[in-house]
């Protein structure tokens, strides 16, 4: 196979992947967003507030597990996998998952150990503790899930792992908001949440012997401490870039619970987990693109090809998504979560939405860049920076400006972590996006978005049938207008939507969808008026 054919190969696996991860997460999100909306009605803003931060501490702590050996796990099977049994892959699977299922344990005794302790302190809320050990076993659960999938993501299960989403939310939903209305209350919709971990867990489990039988060779006599190290030694970087994310985000919910009410918080967690309905287009291109990457690592032609392409087709889904999603925010709101939503979530959904328009400049392919190139180091490093700027900015801010100044503050830290990593990209690998096509997908985006948002507004009435009536046709004409600009600016051509129907065309499901929308692209490509 030439490199041409192989780089071809690559893409369209991943793109096909990347569908797999997107249905499966689509599926999964949409179920966990469902769940989420009841519970939230159910218990309503202030119960749900602390429903929220019962997760603080169990979060805090599952970043001390793993030591970023899930991901050396699919980088090393990525890249090294042939199809054949590998004694020596079969013993990374075996010690990895051992390590990190072990490890977790220990983190879960000392956080039962010592739960009063760490919700006084972190979120000065002593009241939280009990909430938060009913969330605790998830330490390990959740453990050993995040290595089972670091396993599946390297042979390219993309498939395997959206039914363990999937299975974990859909018992969620049947078990958390049953728990609640059958007298329960917020803790039934905790134990929920516990429960449908342990169910995944045991999914995953499955799973991941079923590869390791596969390749399992008895002949690599190798060291297991040679093997470990060699794995921690590449994870180390990223187990930091997460400890590091973990500790913002506990301290954003310690400032949270420090300058807001219940019913705030309540509505700021609503409007952050809400942001999860763009992470469902944006998390399986990124999860995609990590064994991707790793499978390039020799080819640095390929690897800054792949790495302009990865942020063009993204940029073409995930700004777009966006940009809708601000537009419509109170619409969603209303629909969604109800009228006692209305007077703060809106705004935070939008201010929490803007982080994502960051995709059109690499945003969610970096990260995969460099741990695909073994680069991590890049990654620890633009995380300090997040952090630093973070810390740094969010206590005056908060003062200033309340909770928006939290989101204000996490704009700006992402931003100049980009700015970063897009630095060293083309220092180091001469890797950098096509800024130009970024800047009209850009556009176009925000171009149909402006109809959209003047018709809404012109309606306020804050009925759900009106509003869900409001998100369809607004939907269609956002689409519509997207499409017939993306060609007219140049950023379809005849190359993109060959590979776009190359590539999804083998996907079933999807294929009537691109070919109509395809055949109209084409009828424009023809008469772009910039260039």
């Amino acid at each position: 196979m030439s490199r041409s054919e192989e780089y071809t190969s690559i893409l369209e696996e991943t793109t096909r992947g990347a569908f797999f991860l997107f249905s499966g997460g689509f599926i999964a999100t949409a179920l966990s967003a469902l769940t989420g909306i009841l519970i939230a009605r159910l218990l309503g803003p202030e119960q749900y507030g602390i429903y929220s931060l019962a997760f603080t501490i169990p979060g805090f702590l599952m970043v001390f597990t793993g030591f970023g050996v899930n991901s050396a796990l699919t980088r090393y099977i990525s890249s090294l996998y042939n199809g054949e049994k590998s004694s020596r892959l079969a013993s990374m699977i075996k010690i990895g998952t051992l390590f990190i299922m072990f490890e977790s344990i220990l983190v879960f005794i000392l956080g039962y150990l010592f739960i009063n302790e760490l919700t006084r302190i972190l979120l000065g809320r002593a009241d939280l503790a009990d909430y938060s050990l009913i969330l605790l076993p998830t330490i390990i659960l959740q453990a050993v899930i995040t290595a089972s999938i670091g396993v599946l993501l390297g042979f390219s299960d993309a498939l395997r792992v959206t039914y363990i989403n999937i299975i974990q939310q859909v018992f969620r939903l049947l078990i958390a908001p049953l728990l609640v209305v059958t007298g329960f209350g917020l803790v039934g919709a905790l134990y929920g949440n516990t429960i449908a971990y342990g169910l995944a867990c045991i999914a995953s489990l499955i799973y991941l012997y079923k590869y390791y039988v596969l390749i399992r060779d008895e002949n690599n006599n190798e060291p297991a401490t040679k093997i470990l190290l060699e794995m921690v030694s590449y994870g180390i970087p990223l187990y930091i870039s997460s400890v590091i994310t973990a500790l913002i985000d506990t301290y954003r919910n310690a400032l949270l619970a420090r300058i807001a009410d219940d019913y705030t918080i309540g509505s700021f967690s609503a409007a952050f987990r809400f942001v999860t309905l763009i992470t469902i287009i944006m998390a399986p291109i990124s999860t995609m693109l990590f064994p991707a990457f790793s499978k390039l690592n020799n080819n640095r032609g390929e690897l800054r090809k792949m790495l302009v392409v990865s942020i063009k087709y993204s940029s073409i889904l995930v700004v777009p998504a966006t940009v809708f999603y601000i537009v419509m925010s109170r619409e969603l709101v209303a629909v969604l979560f109800g009228r006692d939503y209305l007077y703060l979530t809106p705004r935070y959904f939008s201010l929490l939405s803007a982080n994502y328009l960051y995709v059109a400049v690499g945003y969610m392919v970096l990260g995969s860049f460099f741990s695909g190139v073994g680069d991590t180091r890049v990654n620890l490093e633009a995380s300090v920076i997040y952090a630093g700027l973070f810390t740094l900015l969010a206590i005056p801010l908060a003062r200033l400006l309340g909770v928006d100044g939290l989101v204000y503050s996490m704009i700006i830290g992402n931003g100049v972590s980009i700015l970063y990593s897009l630095y060293i990209a083309h220092r180091k690998y001469s890797a950098k996006p096509d800024y130009k096509s970024s800047l009209a997908i850009l556009t176009a985006s925000l171009v149909a978005g402006v109809p959209v948002y003047t018709l809404s507004s012109m309606i306020t009435f804050i009925g759900v049938p009106l509003n869900l009536l409001k998100l369809v046709v607004g939907g269609l004409v956002y689409l519509f207008i997207y499409t017939t600009l993306l060609p007219l600016l140049g950023v379809m051509k005849q190359g993109d939507l060959e590979f776009i129907v190359n590539a999804f065309s083998k996907i079933k499901p999807l294929k009537p969808f691109i070919v109509l929308i395809a055949k109209y692209e084409e009828k424009l490509i023809g008469k772009r008026v910039f260039y």
